[in-house]
Order: C-alpha cells, then sequence, then structure tokens
C-alpha cells in the first residue's frame, strides 16, 4: 500500500514538473517576444520623431502655406497639397502603430505575471508534493524496519497465506472442472439428440418413399385393369353396333394422387458460445473496475519479489484491490453467475461465466446474487469484505480466466 502511494505520488511529482517546465517554456517564448517588441516600438518612435522634426524644421505652418503659394501652377499647387496631406496620414498611421505596440507590450507583460503567479503556485504545489513522497519513504523505512524485526513471525503468516491462496486455487480449478465436465455432458447430449433426430427423421422419410413406391406400384396396376377395361367395353360397344344397339357410356379410370412429401423440421440450434467469447474478447482493455468509486492497486499480477526482502518471494492469481469500507464489487461484463461459495480466510467468493472466460470476485459479504443468476455488466454482487490488517479498507482479490489458464486483469480493464 505504501508502494502504491509512493508510486501515484512519483506521477504527481512528474506531471508537475512537466507543467513547471512547460510553463518556463512560455514565459521564455513570452520574453523574446516583448524583446523583439520593444526593438520594434524603439525602431518605430526614432523614425516617427525624426521625420516629425525634419518636417517642424523645415515647414512651419506659414512655410507651408508659403510652400503651397509658391508653386509654379495649379497642379504643382495641387501635388504639394497632396504631398503634406499624405505625410499627415503617413504619420498618423505611425502613432497608431506605436500605440498598438504599446499595447501588445502590455498584454504581453500582463501574460508573463500570469504565468509567473502560476508557476508559484506550481513550485508550491511540487516542493508540498515532494516532501509528501519524503513522508512516505520515511513512512515506509519505519514499517519496513518494523516488518524485519517481526519477520519470523511474519514468515509464519505469509505461508498460512500462501496456503489458503493454494486452496483457493484448488477449489476454483475443481469448480471449473465440474462446469466444464457439465457443459461437456450437455453438449454430448446435444449432439445425441440431434442424431436421434436425424436417425428418426431419415426412417421416416424412407418409409414415405416406400409407401410412395407402393402407392405407385398399385397405381400402375391399377391404370393397367382400367386399360385392359376399357379395351373390353371398346370392343363390346363395336359389337352392339354391329347388332344396333346404342353404346353405353365410358367411366374415366380413377388415377390415385401421390401424397405430399412432409418437408423436414428445422434444426436445433445449440448454445453459441462463440457469440459471447468473442463479445468478451472484443471488450479487452475496456471493462471497467469491479468496484464502484474509487479503488488502486496493491498487489499486482503474478510472480513478485518483494521490495526489500529479497528472498520472499509472492504468486498472485490476479490482483487485490483497496477501496474505502463499504465499497460493492460489481460485474465487469455481462454473463451468468456460475459458482457462490465461501472459502476460509476470504469470505464469500462469486465466480461469473462470459462464455470461455471467467472473472473471480474473492472477499465479499451481503451477497446480492446467486447461482445461476444473469447479471449485467455494473450490476452489484456485494458488499466488499473489510481487511482486517488494512486499517478499515476493504480488499478485493479479482481474477480472469480463459477457464483454467489465468490473464493478467490489468490487460482487460481501462
Amino acid at each position: 500500500a505504501i508502494d502504491a502511494d509512493i508510486d501515484r505520488k512519483s506521477l504527481e511529482i512528474s506531471r508537475i514538473e512537466n507543467n513547471v517546465a512547460a510553463c518556463d517554456a512560455k514565459i521564455a517564448l513570452i520574453t523574446d517576444s516583448m524583446k523583439a517588441s520593444e526593438a520594434r516600438l524603439a525602431k518605430l518612435r526614432s523614425n516617427y520623431a525624426a521625420a516629425v522634426r525634419k518636417m517642424q524644421r523645415n515647414l512651419s505652418s506659414a512655410d507651408r502655406l508659403s510652400f503651397i503659394l509658391s508653386s509654379s501652377s495649379l497642379h504643382e499647387a495641387w501635388r504639394r497639397m497632396r504631398y503634406l496631406k499624405q505625410f499627415s496620414k503617413w504619420r498618423d498611421r505611425q502613432a497608431e502603430q506605436i500605440h498598438e505596440e504599446i499595447i501588445a507590450m502590455d498584454r504581453r507583460k500582463h501574460d508573463v505575471e500570469k504565468l509567473r503567479g502560476e508557476q508559484v503556485v506550481r513550485n508550491r504545489a511540487l516542493q508540498n508534493a515532494r516532501t509528501g513522497l519524503e513522508q512516505q519513504r520515511c513512512r515506509q523505512s519505519e514499517a519496513v524496519a518494523k516488518l524485519k524485526s517481526e519477520e519470523k513471525h511474519l514468515n509464519g503468516v505469509l505461508e498460512e497465506q500462501n496456503r489458503r491462496a493454494e486452496a483457493l486455487d484448488r477449489e476454483l480449478d475443481r469448480l471449473i472442472r465440474l462446469e466444464e465436465a457439465r457443459v461437456a455432458e450437455e453438449q454430448r447430449k446435444e449432439r445425441e439428440r440431434k442424431l436421434a433426430e436425424e436417425r428418426r427423421k431419415a426412417e421416416e422419410l424412407e418409409k414415405q418413399r416406400a409407401a410412395e413406391a407402393v402407392a405407385a406400384k398399385k397405381a400402375a396396376e391399377k391404370k393397367a385393369d382400367n386399360a385392359k377395361q376399357s379395351k373390353k367395353s371398346t370392343k363390346a360397344a363395336k359389337d352392339k353396333k354391329k347388332k344396333g344397339t346404342s353404346q353405353q357410356p365410358v367411366t374415366k379410370p380413377n388415377v390415385a394422387t401421390p401424397k405430399p412429401v412432409a418437408k423436414p423440421a428445422n434444426p436445433v440450434k445449440s448454445n453459441d458460445y462463440a457469440a459471447l467469447t468473442g463479445s468478451f474478447e472484443s471488450n479487452k482493455g475496456k471493462l471497467p473496475y469491479p468496484i464502484g468509486g474509487s479503488c488502486r492497486v496493491v498487489r499486482a499480477f503474478g510472480k513478485q519479489r518483494h521490495p526489500e526482502l529479497r528472498h520472499v518471494m509472492t504468486d498472485n492469481g490476479g490482483v487485490d484491490l483497496e477501496a474505502p469500507h463499504g465499497a460493492v464489487a460489481r460485474a465487469v461484463f455481462a454473463g451468468k453467475v456460475s459458482a457462490v461459495f465461501s472459502q476460509p480466510g476470504y469470505g464469500m467468493v462469486v465466480m461469473v461465466r462470459h462464455g470461455h472466460y471467467l472473472t473471480i470476485y474473492v472477499g465479499l459479504e451481503s451477497l446480492t446474487v446467486a447461482t445461476g443468476t444473469e447479471v449485467k455488466s455494473g450490476q452489484a454482487l456485494g458488499t466488499v469484505v473489510d481487511d482486517a490488517e488494512g486499517g478499515g479498507k476493504a480488499l478485493l482479490h479479482f481474477e480472469i480466466r480463459h477457464e483454467k489458464t489465468k490473464l493478467n486483469p490489468m490487460d482487460w480493464l481501462r
């Protein structure tokens, strides 16, 4: 937990340092721009002052009138008036440029002052963060020293934790094997049912074909008899005609209509596990955290070497998440609760199946689901049990598995 605090504080310091560096770059850029503006403003003022001094020295108000009236022609007088007017406009434009440059300079100075004020706040925050980091490191050193003094006792605690973790793994593996066997048995029965259905349909079709063959044979025999009868009737009619008797009407022979062939029934659809698997896989890296509200990872996935006790190795089948008291565990994806059981040392365990994938929530109480419950993404599963040694904080052990294969949850959570 202290390591997690130190990592968070280090990230905060790095972020503030980046902001301070970016602010310094902005101040340097604006300062360079101000220097260029000052040089441009000085040049504008110098040119303006020189032109005005020269004009005032050469042409007073009376001189300007004489300058116009002394023209040799009306056209030249018009050109001199136009020159004086254009000079006046140029002087106004120069004055306006000087005014705009002064306003831009004032704005840049204001921006620099604002950035420097923000820089003071950032530097203060940076100093506070560094002080907090140093305090965390002192706290860590004290905790490590205390733990080392209790190393013999803690090794026994660690061995007990490992035994409990192994027992949990064995129980989860046993339940997964049972579920795999159940699913395999259901699939086997479904295959046998389909085969029996196909055999039954084949037998019915064979019987139907045999019946149709018999009916066709009888129809052919009846047709032959009718033909013979018709031939006899024709001969008798001819004989009667010869004798002058009238011909009897001939009836049409009855032809048997074949029975319609029954259409085969629609095949029964099997459970579409592929769709569920694809749906879960497509959300890799996008799943929400299994705790509603704020939480942090205090034990990572896989084999971990202790940061201080180098000979101590731990193996974690998932991640351990710490949250405030009363935190609620929530399903990270829609699925079906395949198992709910109690495990010594862990509290209640809920296992949710998502096709071939499983999410496992360890350390719950006050459950809101049961075996067979269909859950939606974000649905509450139960309250997380407080960690007895965690200062009243809730601690949830969370795993993701592809059947029995353990996966790193951090690769799946956003």
